[in-house]
């Protein structure tokens, strides 16, 4: 009797969660077919609020007319570098809308104001975004908000999204922006929302025990592979690792999905160069690397499937950096030994 209620409750649960998924699944279907039969051009304010206000017309559930809002400005806005790198990035309304570009602010502008439109709650949130090698090392004096990122309220409760970052990647000198939707920061989980996000009010961090600044900046740097291998957790936690050649460093990552390959290298020590085959833990991959070089560089990490279809390419290989960590390898210092006496 105990053994099948077990399983009715296991085969249940299963049930609900592909019910529920189907659902989401249906949702986004849903949302993306009506923003395609919009056909008519946004170029201002009033343009986008008339649209704001026909997803709400359209859809009563306040998630359709999230998502609605949400698909519509990652397809239609695109980072700026070059304005970033002018100093004269668009934020205003009507410029985004006009040129089809900006930066966080102007992101999360467009998207106030069409969820806003829409019947949706929405804020911004100014805080500190950790995205790029520049980022890897952050004194603990150094905070100053250098990103913006929204909330917005879904059925009773906040929920965080990053509209810019869920838009796509630039490349490391920001010379080029590649669109694709990346569901990673879209009413994304506060615990990992918090490894690379620390908002000025840490009351935005919408956890029971938020993250200090003082925690914040020790840890290592995410990419975009952490997001595209789903990783959970890992470890270390703290992104400079100090170690002498020859030393080992034990390195953990929680994930369900499947691996088979892990790539270590850098790009200061370019020499650095291993693929090697994790183990497999209870609940993701473990691996032991041994430090081979005296100095300070990065180590970049990356988990893959090689068994993917897009595994390869021409043969070479396409993968993304997951994790980077800093290593401090002071070389052993050579012992002294004692001097006879000559007397």
């Amino acid at each position: 009797m105990i053994g099948r209620s077990i399983a009715s409750i296991f085969l249940y649960c299963c049930i609900s969660l592909s019910a529920s998924s189907q659902s989401e699944d249906k949702e986004w279907k849903e949302a993306d077919a009506f923003l395609q039969s919009q056909t008519y051009p946004i170029s201002d304010a009033s343009d986008l609020r008339l649209l704001g206000r026909e997803i709400k017309y359209r859809f009563a559930d306040t998630s359709l007319r999230l998502k609605a809002s949400y698909i519509w400005v990652i397809n239609n806005i695109r980072y700026d570098c070059e304005g970033l790198k002018n100093k004269n990035s668009r934020w205003a309304l009507d410029s985004v809308l006009k040129y089809r570009k900006a930066i966080c602010a102007g992101y999360v502008n467009v998207f106030r104001n069409l969820c806003e439109a829409a019947g949706v709650l929405c804020i911004d949130i100014n805080g500190y975004g950790r995205s790029g090698m520049d980022d890897l090392l952050i004194p603990i004096d150094s905070f100053l908000t250098n990103h913006t990122w929204n909330a917005v309220k879904l059925k009773g409760s906040w929920k965080l999204i990053d509209i810019t970052w869920a838009s796509g990647y630039t490349s490391e000198e920001c010379t080029r922006f590649t669109q694709y939707r990346n569901d990673w920061y879209f009413c994304a989980d506060p615990e990992r929302f918090a490894w690379d996000h620390f908002p000025q009010d840490s009351s935005w961090q919408l956890m029971e025990h938020p993250v200090e600044w003082s925690q914040f900046y020790r840890y290592p740097l995410l990419y975009q592979g952490i997001l595209e291998n789903k990783l959970d957790d890992f470890f270390p936690r703290n992104v400079i690792i100090q170690k002498k050649p020859g030393d080992t460093i034990l390195f953990n990552f929680k994930s369900k999905a499947y691996y088979n390959k892990i790539i270590f290298h850098s790009n200061k020590e370019k020499k650095l160069y291993r693929v090697d085959v994790p183990k497999r833990t209870a609940d993701g991959y473990s691996i032991v690397y041994t430090i081979e070089k005296a100095g300070k560089y990065d180590l970049q990490i990356d988990l893959l499937n090689m068994e993917r279809s897009d595994g390869w390419s021409s043969g070479n290989l396409i993968s993304y950096t997951d994790i980077v960590y800093w290593i401090h390898a002071e070389p052993a210092k050579p012992s002294v030994k004692p001097q006879k006496s000559v007397f």
